[in-house]
Parts: C-alpha cells; sequence; structure tokens
C-alpha cells in the first residue's frame, strides 16, 4: 500500500503546517484563560484554504476525502500545539457535515452551501447525561406532529456549543427501543425550547465550552431531518469521521509531544554533558517514535480504505482509534518526565500538550468501547454483553 502523498496532498499538508505553527505561542493564553478568539481562529483556516477540505465539491467543498482530512487535521494538531485551530475543518468537513450527505436533498440544501463555506458550523450532540457509552440507551424523543418533530432531552460534551449554531443531533424516534429507534436531525439553537449551557470546566482542550444542549418541545421542520429511524448502523458510518479526527489528534499531539522532548533534552545539561546522549533518554525517544510511526500506519490505512474515499471503515477506525487513545497519553506522559521538574511547570508547554491527551482519552468513545468493537470484529459469531 502506497502511503506516498501526492501534490496536492503534500500542499494542503504544507498550507495547514504553516497556519498551525502560526498559532503555536497563542494556545498558553487560550489554555490559560479557558477562552479562545474563535471567530478569528475560523477566519484564519479559511484564510488558509482548508474548510470543507472533505466535501463535495457540488457544495462548495474541495472535494477532498478521509486522507486529505486526516493530513490537514494532524498538522494542525502538531504544529499549533492546540485542538482549537483544527476545529473550523472538523464543524465544516467533519462528522456533523458528513452526516447531513445521507440525508435528502431538503436538508442538504437547506445546510450544506453554508456550511462548507464557513457561514455556520455543525456540532455533533450525540451523549447525554445517562446515555455516554451506551448509545443505544439514549432517551432524547423526537415525535412527529405534521411537518415538525417535537424533540425533548438533554445532550451533554457538545463541543463548541458556545460558538456554533447548528448541531447534527441523535435523537429516538416515536419511542421505538435499542438501536433501531436511533436517528438524527439537525437542530439550530436559534429555534424555540433550545437552551445552551456552558457545561463543565476541563483540564484540557480548554478555550471554547463543551456544553450542555437542552431540548424542550422544539419544533424541528421535518426537512431537517438527516437520517430516521432504522437507519442506525448508517449514521454511525458517517459518524466514523469522528474517529478519524481522533486519530489525528493523536498523531498530531503525539509528534507534539515528541517535539518538545527531542528539542528539550538536546538543549538541556547534565554532568557536563547533553541529556539526550543518555542512553535512557535516546531509547525513551526511539520507543515513542515507533509507537508514532506505528498509529501512522493504522490511522492512514483506515483513512486509505474509506468508503467512497470519506467514511472511514468501522474495523480499521476503531483499531486506531484505540491504539491512539492508548499510546498518546503514555507518550505524552514519559515527554512531560524527559523535562524534569520544569515538565510541570506552566513555562514549558508538554504540561498543557498532556492535559489536552488525557482529556481526550475517550472523546469519540471510550477504550472500553473500542474494545468492544474490535473484539466484535474478531468473533462476529459471537454475542459479547457491553458491560
Amino acid at each position: 500500500m502506497d502511503f506516498q502523498l501526492n501534490r496536492d496532498q503534500l500542499d494542503l499538508q504544507n498550507r495547514a503546517e504553516a497556519v498551525g505553527a502560526s498559532f503555536r505561542g497563542e494556545a498558553r493564553e487560550w489554555d490559560e484563560s479557558d477562552n479562545a478568539p474563535y471567530n478569528d481562529i475560523f477566519e484564519r483556516i479559511r484564510a488558509a484554504d482548508l474548510l470543507g477540505i472533505a466535501m463535495p465539491t457540488e457544495y462548495g467543498g474541495q472535494g477532498g476525502g478521509a486522507i486529505e482530512y486526516l493530513v490537514v487535521v494532524e498538522a494542525l494538531f502538531r504544529n499549533a500545539q492546540s485542538w482549537l485551530p483544527s476545529e473550523p475543518g472538523f464543524c465544516t468537513s467533519g462528522p456533523g457535515p458528513s452526516m447531513l450527505l445521507l440525508g435528502d436533498a431538503a436538508v442538504k440544501e437547506k445546510y450544506l452551501h453554508d456550511i462548507v463555506a464557513g457561514r455556520r458550523a455543525c456540532n455533533i450532540a450525540l451523549t447525554e447525561p445517562d446515555a455516554g457509552s451506551a448509545l443505544t440507551h439514549l432517551t432524547t424523543t423526537a415525535v412527529r406532529d405534521g411537518h415538525y418533530f417535537v424533540l425533548n432531552g438533554t445532550k451533554s460534551y457538545v463541543t463548541g456549543s458556545n460558538v456554533n449554531d447548528l448541531n447534527a443531533t441523535f435523537v429516538r424516534f416515536d419511542d421505538i427501543p435499542g438501536a433501531k429507534g436511533i436517528g438524527a436531525v439537525v437542530v439550530d439553537t436559534a429555534m424555540d425550547g433550545v437552551t445552551v449551557q456552558r457545561g463543565p470546566t476541563f483540564i484540557g482542550d480548554r478555550g471554547i465550552a463543551h456544553g450542555n444542549l437542552i431540548l424542550e418541545d422544539v419544533r424541528v421542520p421535518a426537512e431537517n431531518l438527516i437520517v430516521g429511524p432504522g437507519q442506525f448502523a448508517r449514521l454511525m458510518t458517517a459518524f466514523n469521521l469522528e474517529r478519524l479526527h481522533n486519530c489525528g489528534f493523536w498523531l498530531g499531539f503525539s509528534q507534539a509531544a515528541y517535539d518538545e522532548a527531542s528539542t528539550y533534552v538536546q538543549q538541556r545539561e547534565a554532568f557536563g554533558r547533553p541529556v539526550v546522549e543518555f542512553q535512557a533518554v535516546y531509547h525513551t525517544l526511539a520507543d515513542m517514535w515507533v509507537q508514532i510511526e506505528a498509529l501512522r500506519l493504522l490511522a492512514y490505512r483506515a483513512a486509505a480504505d474509506a468508503t467512497d474515499g470519506r467514511f472511514p471503515r468501522l474495523a480499521e477506525v476503531t483499531q486506531a482509534k484505540l491504539f491512539g487513545a492508548t499510546i498518546g497519553p503514555q507518550i505524552s506522559l514519559k515527554a512531560l518526565e524527559l523535562h524534569g521538574g520544569y515538565g510541570v511547570t506552566t513555562d514549558f508547554p508538554i504540561q498543557r500538550i498532556h492535559r489536552d491527551c488525557v482529556t481526550n482519552v475517550v472523546a469519540g468513545g471510550a477504550p472500553a468501547v473500542m474494545r468492544n468493537g474490535v473484539a466484535a470484529g474478531l468473533f462476529p459469531h459471537r454475542k459479547f454483553p457491553q458491560t
């Protein structure tokens, strides 16, 4: 399998690296204040022509696919050393917009042109207070009433809830139990009955909210339907781009941690020589880089094998995401240790990188859920309990 990037992909990578690096000096302030100038970030990503990377040209997108998306987010994560510059791409080309591609012409025409152009941005409203990993147990309801669906429920951890206005929202239709009842609709935060709360304070991924979306008798037009009941598996094919985004995070942040550690140990001296010359140190760096390269192969395989070039397949992306969430925090912790006492001071970015890594372990699905998925693929003739 050829993993060499073509000329257009290299151009995307170069642009993402350049604009990503331009944010690096600001990442500390965004983290410490837990407040980022999101509109400014969005406009700088737009100026680099990195919106709508994996969306069809008929909606104003760049016509790329999963590989192009991964190339861009990996480069942004690594060079910005912040999770925020990838968010405009996520909200104009990631799993939310990709879910809309599964919908009828009405919902696509209504929203996709504005989303891809960056005039509007689309979150995913998935998790609930009592249904996180237990996705098929979600309780947010959608009941048909003429030309509307009436929604009631609460969504949690909606990243960008305070800055983005559209939400690809997972709901249960007509109280149909289990996965068969789950579908998705577009909820506009301006609709009557929608309340947005900022949500909890996180130790990492700081700068914009991961808030709550409270829905009380919200009347959503029928043309906002993305996928109705009985199509849960189809809906989750688009959600797989979320997990590829997670892979991009782990690739980018693992390399950011490696970069910081490598730079520090080559500058720091002990016992009259650079710390990098001690075998324990350069062996640690070697192990870190081998793990990064193994993750790269898993992640790019998942992107290369994506259905229609756009929707990563469940088995490949689950394996890559699980591996990233396993080795990523280990790499960032080792990088922190190589800084000695300086690693846990705010003077060095490695502590922020490590906090972001810890925060992202469960994003896109907790490791135990990923292991369930991998095991189900290994033993398809068996039904494993999900507990």
